[in-house]
């Protein structure tokens, strides 16, 4: 064979490969090409904050607080490279900023765990997320489109949960101040200090009462509806 013939099917070969390169993109889908990124990142963060303010798409999230100095945080991100969004952390008046997009739906996700000195709350604004909260003592507000919620042993004087989709399961350490909770389409179960409470109960489904007396004199307030789904309240 004459080496202009190889030459010539060198050529062919490398604009066969080409072309198919080049058509990855369209076969695989929007931000679906490209290297899978997979790597956590550790920060211990020394400033006093009082409140971390997590705007994420797609992830989840576990936080536990206790008696300790640093808030110590782990960032987990995966996703298609093309799809990772700027990731960005900072401090600002004390509060934790966070946020991490991803430049295509469902294509990456950010999971972060945290642990936190006692007195500090949580803002989150989330698309799909499993949302784990222990101990926390400060005010949580949290609004998310699928996913679940569950939060163990919570102090919060003041608890706000929006969820499209999903199920709800809180118990609280002490009697808190306000309860809001709603969800378009799944079970809310709480579990709270026995005593009083200004009670609006509202589902599609079942509504229980277990232990809770329901007085319109309250200052606590219970106000928890799951428009497909069921209530359950109990006091422990």
């Amino acid at each position: 064979m004459t080496t202009t013939n190889q030459n010539s099917r060198r050529l062919r070969r490398a604009v066969a490969v080409a072309v198919a390169l080049l058509a990855l993109p369209v076969t695989m889908g929007p931000g679906r090409c490209g290297f899978v990124l997979d790597f956590t990142e550790t920060t211990l963060i020394t400033e006093q904050i009082d409140r971390v303010a997590l705007g994420v798409d797609d992830g989840s999230i576990v936080a536990t607080a206790y008696d300790r100095e640093a808030t110590l945080l782990k960032r987990h991100t995966f996703g298609f490279e093309p799809s990772l969004g700027v990731a960005s952390s900072e401090v600002v008046d004390g509060v934790l900023q966070l946020e991490a997009r991803c430049q295509y739906e469902g294509n990456c996700r950010f999971d972060h765990m945290f642990e936190l000195p006692l007195g500090v709350g949580f803002e989150v604004t989330m698309a799909d997320s499993q949302i784990s909260l222990g101990y926390i003592d400060a005010d949580i507000d949290v609004t998310f489109e699928t996913g679940w919620f569950k939060g163990v042993r919570l102090a919060s004087p003041n608890f706000t949960l929006a969820l499209t989709t999903g199920d709800v399961t809180v118990d609280f350490a002490t009697q808190p101040e306000t309860v809001t909770i709603s969800v378009q389409e799944g079970n809310v179960a709480l579990e709270l200090p026995a005593g009083e409470y200004r009670c609006v109960l509202a589902a599609s489904g079942a509504v229980t009462n277990d232990g809770v007396t329901c007085s319109d004199a309250a200052t606590a307030v219970l106000d928890v509806e799951a428009k497909a789904g069921d209530v359950t309240v109990k006091g422990i």
